[in-house]
């Protein structure tokens, strides 16, 4: 038996993640059961089959408009929150919704979506959309429900990375594809489409986490093979059409089901598995390097002596295999040497680099706490001569109070500003006093990288000289004795050592070659170490070039804020002489 208990009922949970492989029939509560059996020859695994059709039956005879995404239809299909009140939201707060259904709303596309920056459940099933577009950016999306619509292809879902859970039931898709970037993918329903080919199912390996899989109603069911093949090709499924999969049938197909091609398929992944992690440690190692400057040396043997570089009238010289594996033995032996240096240099600016950004953040912090504190105790010293004033009834008394608070906050603005003032030279001088000291570091570096690169060409000219020597010697051994060569050797070695213009200029490409790749890779790093050097003293002076406009205006503020208060208090004269009619200082 493929199924679990057999013919025996089977009580499965419909929650989120289990019933979302069917239909999702109006009215189901959550967390309702089902209950299932293996279905008789030639029965509907699905009772509401009958009833869906009938419902999209009268959909079509129906004449409704098509429509498209309207701030009325957003607005009457928020699901969550909810308000407290149970009415729709009216405006909508876009980026706090998190639950929206736009079912059986004879929709023609997708569109009017954005600003639902926190959306995990979209729910656009019975409606006419025809292309899966406009979704993209609902990264935060975990529930897509597509089902009854009449999409052809899967696609438009390349930033869904965090999808657990996509029902296209009741499409017109007849290929399993363009769900690459959605690797979380939990549950899948694809019933009733037009997929015909069992192969469609290989596909959906690469899905690690995918544990409930719908394909019922498409024409692959009817292969007789069609259960093994599935259980057998996708062994980490828990669901299958609705039905639980027995443990046992599982392990049946494994061992059963077109085991030659089976292994294939397996040994074909585990290659591929170990591409990808290779490439990762690859691009792990690069990142590595490319933070001290030395990714320019990784592959460098590889490089000079690529297929693209080696010209083949090389190959077939004996002295040219030991030349070769020579130039490596020396190349590693620098290039270790260089990356130590190297490494050591630059775990030396790292640290630097942090303490340096450490004391400029130190010294804006303290500035910043001392211009408050200054703020703070001014404005109480204010509170407290306002209140002298409002209670002060001679006019010579509160004018000079008045202008004793103004001076006070001249004062206050000229200290804020020198404060500023002061901070700012600090900081700039502390920037090209270790602009100075930076730029020794990445002379040195720079320097090492040109040493290692003068010593590499003068290797490639030993090796070009060689070479050369090499080949003449072969050339001459081969006129020497030209037949017993040709019988006894292969004819491509014959036809280069016959050539000995041909071969010494393939020596000569191949030096020029040599010597324009290195001065390449010299100048690369040069750029790496100068381009970060700029970048980081150019991004500092900039960062302190905005920071200090935004204090200024900022003191300007609160220096002006104090200076309207103040004045407002001295205004009080003019209503008081008038008669102020019980108010008090400020006409309340």
């Amino acid at each position: 038996s493929l199924f679990a208990a057999g013919g025996n009922l089977l009580t499965l949970p419909l929650s989120s993640h289990c019933h979302s492989c069917q239909r999702r029939g109006p009215g189901r509560p959550p967390g309702a059961t089902m209950a299932m059996a293996a279905p008789e020859p030639g029965a509907s695994s699905n009772a509401n089959v009958a009833k869906i059709a009938m419902q999209q039956q009268q959909k079509r005879t129906d004449v409704v408009e098509p429509q498209v995404i309207s701030e009325e239809l957003l607005i009457r299909g928020v699901e969550e929150p909810v308000r407290p009140d149970g009415e729709p939201w009216e405006p909508i707060d876009f980026p706090g919704v998190t639950s929206l259904r736009l079912s059986w709303k004879n929709i023609i596309e997708v569109s009017n979506l954005n600003n639902f920056d926190s959306l995990t459940t979209l729910r656009l099933d019975n409606n006419i959309i025809d292309k899966i577009a406009n979704l993209n950016h609902l990264r935060q999306l975990t529930w897509l429900d597509l089902s009854f619509n009449n999409i052809r292809e899967i696609e438009g879902l390349d930033q869904l990375h965090n999808l657990l859970d996509l029902s296209l039931y009741h499409n017109q898709i007849e290929e399993i594809k363009g769900l690459d970037s959605c690797p979380k993918l939990n549950i899948l329903s694809l019933g009733h489409n037009g997929i015909k080919e069992l192969k469609q199912i290989d596909y959906l390996r690469k899905f690690q986490n995918l544990r409930c899989v719908c394909l019922e109603g498409n024409k692959v069911c009817e292969e007789d093979s069609y259960p093994q093949h599935v259980l057998a090709y996708l062994p980490t499924l828990k669901y299958l059409d609705y039905m639980l999969i027995d443990r046992k049938a599982v392990a049946q197909a494994q061992e059963g089901y077109n085991p030659d091609d089976l292994s294939e398929v397996k040994e074909r992944e585990a290659l591929e598995a170990s591409k990808l992690k290779a490439k990762k440690d690859k691009q792990a190692v690069l990142e590595r390097l490319k933070q001290s400057f030395l990714d320019a040396t990784e592959d460098l043997f590889e490089e000079l002596f690529s297929k693209e570089v080696e010209p083949e009238a090389l190959t077939v010289l004996t002295c040219y295999v030991a030349l070769k594996e020579d130039f490596r033995d020396k190349l590693t032996e620098d290039m270790k040497a260089l990356r130590t240096w190297m490494e050591g240099r630059n775990d030396a600016r790292v640290k630097k680099t942090a303490a340096f950004e450490k004391a400029i953040n130190e010294a804006e912090k303290e500035s910043e706490e001392e211009a408050f504190q200054m703020v703070r105790d001014f404005r109480s010293h204010k509170k407290k001569m306002l209140a002298q004033i409002e209670r002060e009834d001679q006019r010579a008394a509160v004018e000079a109070m008045i202008n004793q608070l103004l001076e006070q906050l001249g004062g206050l603005e000229n200290h804020l500003m020198a404060n500023e003032i002061q901070l700012q030279e600090s900081i700039f001088e502390a920037i090209s006093d270790f602009e100075s000291k930076v730029s020794e570091t990445i002379k040195s570096m720079s320097e090492k990288g040109g040493e290692f690169f003068r010593k590499l060409e003068d290797l490639a000219k030993a090796f070009s000289t060689q070479l050369m020597e090499g080949s003449n010697s072969e050339i001459e051994a081969f006129a020497q004795s030209a037949q017993e060569l040709v019988v006894d050797s292969d004819s491509n070695k014959a036809k280069y050592l016959s050539n000995k213009e041909e071969m010494l200029q393939a020596c000569q490409t191949f030096t020029e070659a040599h010597t324009t790749m290195i001065q390449t890779k010299q100048d690369y790093m040069e750029e790496q170490l100068k381009s970060w050097k700029n970048t980081f003293f150019e991004r500092h002076r900039e960062r302190q070039y905005h920071r200090n406009r935004q204090r200024v205006m900022d003191v300007k503020k609160v220096i002006d804020d104090c200076k309207t208060e103040i004045n407002a208090a001295g205004d009080f004269g003019d209503d008081f002489d008038e008669g102020d009619g019980g108010m008090d200082l400020y006409g309340r």
